[in-house]
């Protein structure tokens, strides 16, 4: 029944490890809950310092303490739990510079709330391997394939109830495994303690139903919907993806990128909405029924791309929530495909439709008019044009499709949204597309959407288009503008790939103040486009920092964007007299993205402060980071400045403070079990630092693979909870199977270790080398047949991965047991070091690295491999290898 304890033990703390993810991304933000559960889980290792200090007095009360800690679990999860809610904290105030210190108390108060559960847990499965030593494999094997259910579990589990009620499912495993567990005493006394088992599991879920103090931030966007008069949510949706929430009240709008002018436009403003919030988190809006007014596509940034190739054939990526669709046919496209990647999202579009087909307008571009900078088009031709010359130059061009000009119904068909990958849909396209519009939400509506902006996704877009198609990009630059630097690196990496011979003329880039659109031809853009784009941004005041032929002295800005440095800590508002001015001698407005971008892709250089500050290099499929930017160089300035970072930089801060934590909590681990020399087990000096050396390997190792698996699945399988939970469960539970199977090898541990290290290795090395082109070439395969190959590709890393932990274990068997729990420890430092490094090593260099570096580790790990020695024995027992 030991293994059934274990089993159950693992299965609950697993679960609650995943389940504070999720939490901590509901109620706050993911990415300082992953701070907080990454050094929480240091008590595994705490764990096995103090059962290496003082095994034996806790060995001698091990069936005591295998029902009383399963029973003790039980009322730290629910007191842990309960506890989080109480604590206020706050992470805006993380980037003030005077409240900064007391969020960090609030941290350590997170560490308190947790850490006693973890431990627990650490101390159970740690006293588990003293007490099964002669059947460590078996052990280890209940271990992991515990983990592997609970992780597939939990998941499960969070569709089912309210996400703050998810911890109720993880009571009955632990009350079995003390129930498995009862003392071999009188019955009178065994009824008792099952009696206070369950009384403990009743208690227990009280707390968590009634008193979990959970509840959103109050700085997330669905706290402040939430809290408008009248709000009213419509429907929620629990889900492994995320806890869904569809709000109305008369504050939520759709949310175009208007003009500043369309009022004089004569442009409606944004029309009433439906909110639609994912873990609080603003998703997207939603038509709500009846019939829809789009006059505010007179006014709105995304509406060019529709006016340079009219009635074309368009994809979407992103629907916005049923506005795109709707708005592409009244723009005068003649087919519209639309592609979504949730698959709630796409559900409640089936259940919330609009009622009503939009209403017909007479959508006004004048673009005939003259535009206000007199050089409209001219840096594109041979000659200098004139107002006039420009207006012929748009003329034609610039006219409107007959559904957009006038008050006809649009005549185009759009098929329904369908559920999957963009780039999917582009490998698989008969009929070449003239436009892919990407929705301004689509880059953050999944983690796989991020593929999207590499520049192998921009290649498979572009080889996706008719001869004259174009692709829109969306980039906010509201927080930062440097982001459309690197996706316009991006994109010109990615038409290289594609063979474009001179990207910088196949590129127009268009903004406002907080969003710029990106647009990619397939053709080089002609005079004719670009005065038509220029003429329709000045009528709108938006501005184009980049178009072929741009001199930037020589173009007007309407919205300001100073240059911010962050070496210097200084903001240039204006340009000095004289300077590009209009002739008035007034200081005009600044565009620094226009003098970066002309002076990247027309001369390549990457001299400005920008590229200095922040690492710009293209996002590819192999490093597919697009906001993690900050160098590492550059860490101690960006602190500095920490109050200007948008929060999507901060998970890369994170990510180092963990690493540092992680990095002095495993030197803390491995030097405190050498103030007492006899609680090794009398290990010499050498054996330990060897052995430190191999569970290093293998905790590192294991989590490398792990990591980059997740990642590249999530890419394949376009589902990231598909692709973790997949990952994680085949992994862990093939992990298991390897563990049992190694049992055969435990009378020559050696051969075992490095038969498994070396296949391992094997296997590491032909899937990094193979498996981006295989994912490549089967990304358009059926879901059933993508899933087998995932589990294929998995499986047989995991089985043998498996094999070297237990079996390094058992040589340490007997009067050198101290030992045990020790390495136990180890691996679980080394594991919370391994997950910061391996996201900081692949921002820096890519997953390729990591995985390479995997293999090594297993490689090492081989050359480390301990072996079986008897009491008192000076040489090892089996031959040298």
């Amino acid at each position: 029944m030991r293994y059934v304890g274990i089993f159950l033990v693992c299965l609950s703390s697993i679960a609650f490890e995943i389940f504070l993810v999720r939490h901590f991304a509901i109620t706050s933000w993911s990415e300082y809950g992953y701070w907080v559960i990454s050094m929480a889980m240091a008590g595994y290792s705490v764990s096995g310092v103090v059962l290496c200090l003082f095994g034996s007095a806790f060995q001698r009360h091990a069936g005591a303490l295998f029902f009383g800690l399963p029973v003790a679990m039980l009322l730290l999860l629910s007191g842990g739990y309960a506890a989080l809610g109480l604590i206020p904290f706050n992470p805006l105030e993380l980037q003030n510079e005077v409240l900064w210190p007391g969020q960090l108390v609030n941290i350590g108060r997170y560490y308190l709330a947790l850490f006693p559960f973890f431990f627990a847990s650490g101390l159970y499965v740690g006293l588990s391997f003293l007490a099964g030593q002669e059947n460590i494999p078996k052990v280890y094997m209940a271990d992991l394939v515990g983990a592997g259910l609970g992780a597939a579990a939990l998941l499960f589990c969070m569709s089912l109830v309210h996400p703050f009620h998810v911890p109720l499912f993880l009571l009955p495993p632990l009350t079995l495994a003390a129930l498995t567990s009862l003392p071999r005493t009188r019955p009178p006394v065994r009824a008792a303690l099952a009696g206070l088992a369950l009384l403990c599991m009743a208690g227990a879920g009280w707390v968590v139903l009634f008193h979990n103090n959970a509840a959103f931030s109050q700085y997330k966007p669905v706290a402040m919907a939430m809290n408008v008069e009248d709000n009213r949510v419509l429907k929620e949706i629990r889900s492994a993806r995320g806890y869904y929430q569809l709000l109305s009240s008369y504050l939520e709008r759709h949310d175009p990128d208007l003009s500043n002018n369309y009022e004089l436009l004569g442009a409606g403003g944004p029309p009433p909405a439906l909110g639609l919030y994912r873990d609080g988190e603003r998703l997207v809006s939603l038509p709500r029924p009846g019939a829809m007014d789009l006059g505010y596509l007179n006014a709105a940034l995304d509406s060019l791309p529709y006016l340079l190739r009219p009635q074309g054939r368009v994809l979407l990526a992103g629907g916005r929530g049923g506005f795109r669709p709707r708005e592409a046919l009244e723009l005068g496209a003649a087919f519209v495909d639309t592609v979504e990647s949730d698959p709630v999202l796409l559900a409640i579009l089936a259940a919330h439709a609009p009622a009503a087909p939009p209403t017909s307008f007479a959508l006004r571009l004048p673009l005939s008019e003259a535009a206000p900078d007199t050089e409209a088009g001219a840096e594109a031709v041979a000659e200098p044009q004139d107002n006039a010359s420009a207006e012929a130059a748009a003329g034609p061009a610039a006219d409107l499709p007959p559904e957009a000009a006038g008050h006809d119904a649009p005549t185009g068909k759009a098929t329904p949204p369908r559920l999957g990958s963009p780039l999917v849909l582009a490998a698989k396209a008969e009929v070449p597309y003239s436009l892919v519009d990407v929705s301004p939400e689509f880059l953050d509506q999944g983690q796989a959407n991020k593929y999207l902006l590499t520049s192998e996704g921009v290649a498979r877009l572009f080889q996706a288009l008719s001869a004259d198609g174009l692709i829109s990009l969306p980039m906010g630059i509201g927080e930062l503008p440097v982001y459309a630097l690197k996706a316009v690196a991006t994109v010109r990496q990615g038409l290289l790939l594609a063979g474009v011979a001179e990207p910088a003329a196949h590129i127009l880039v268009l903004r406002s103040s907080f969003t710029a659109r990106i647009l990619v031809s397939r053709q080089a853009f002609s005079p004719r486009d670009i005065a038509t784009a220029r003429a329709f941004a000045a009528e709108r005041s938006f501005d184009t920092p980049y178009f072929p032929g741009i001199d930037p002295a020589k173009v007007e800005v309407y919205n300001d964007l100073p240059p911010v440095s962050f070496e210097t800590g200084t903001t240039e508002a204006a340009r000095p007299e004289g300077a590009g001015d209009t002739g008035t001698g007034d200081p005009r407005a600044r565009d620094a993205l226009m003098d970066d971008l002309a002076a990247f892709l027309q001369r390549g250089d990457t001299s400005a402060s920008s590229f200095r500050f922040f690492n710009l290099a293209p996002s590819t499929q192999d490093r597919p980071f697009f906001h993690e930017i900050i160098r590492l160089s550059r860490i101690p300035a960006a602190l500095a400045r920490i109050e200007l970072l948008p929060r999507q930089e901060i998970g890369y801060l994170v990510n180092v403070a963990v690493l540092a934590q992680a990095a002095l909590f495993a030197l803390i681990v491995f030097l405190l079990p050498m103030l007492r020399r006899r609680g090794m087990g009398g290990l010499g000096h050498g054996e330990v630092l060897s052995g430190f050396g191999y569970f290093m390997c293998l905790g590192l190792g294991f989590l490398f693979v792990e990591i980059v698996l997740i990642e590249r699945f999530t890419f394949f399988l376009n589902d990231p909870a598909l692709a973790f939970a997949l990952v994680l469960s085949a992994m862990l539970i093939a992990s298991g199977l390897g563990s049992a199977f190694s049992s055969r090898f435990v009378p020559r541990p050696r051969a075992g270790i490095r038969l498994a290290c070396a296949v391992a290795a094997t296997l590491a090395a032909f899937s990094g080398l193979l498996l981006p082109r295989l994912l490549d070439l089967a990304l358009a395969w059926p879901d059933p047949a993508k899933l087998a190959l995932a589990v294929g590709i998995v499986a047989p890393l995991g089985f043998f991965m498996g094999m070297p932990f237990p079996l390094a274990l058992s040589t340490y068997r007997g009067v050198r047991s101290p030992f045990i729990p020790w390495a136990w420890s180890v691996n679980g430092a080394l594991s919370v070091v391994a997950t910061p490094l391996a996201n900081i090593l692949a921002v820096s260099c890519g997953y390729s690295l990591v995985f390479y570096a995997s293999l090594g580790l297993y490689a090492l790990a081989g050359l480390l491999a301990p072996t079986r020695r008897e009491p008192g024995a000076n040489a090892p027992e089996e031959r040298p290898e």
